[in-house]
């Protein structure tokens, strides 16, 4: 499996899940929500990045410290954000974890694919 053409594919498949999934929060209900779920999806595209970097560092020799160092606290930037969003905007919290699972159907989506076609 080529990991550059599997993210690629993966960032296709949230792009794709995001849109859907804010427009059926925007009409089930309203913009709060939408937003809260978008910027759910933007926490879980930025989680998927982060471990992307990692993979790629540890797949070379010489593997840069920050790099590894920037994997390592991900979640806790991640979570300290959505803390902070979800305290300071109110959002509320079905949309905003839905939009944390965009990454997670968009690989699960992927690899189905990739067992099927591939």
């Amino acid at each position: 499996m080529n990991l550059e053409r599997f993210t690629a594919n993966v960032t296709r498949w949230k792009l794709g899940l995001a849109a859907a999934g804010a427009l059926a929060w925007l009409v089930a209900a309203g913009t709060l929500h939408a937003l809260a779920f978008c910027a759910g999806a933007v926490a879980s595209g930025a989680s998927f990045w982060f471990l992307t970097q990692l993979v790629k560092g540890v797949g070379h020799e010489k593997a840069h410290p920050a790099r590894a160092a920037l994997g390592a606290v991900r979640l806790a930037v991640i979570g300290y954000l959505l803390f902070v969003i979800m305290e300071n905007y109110r959002l509320p919290q079905p949309p905003l974890v839905t939009g944390l699972l965009v990454a997670l159907a968009a690989i699960s989506i992927e690899v189905i694919r990739e067992h099927f076609y591939a």
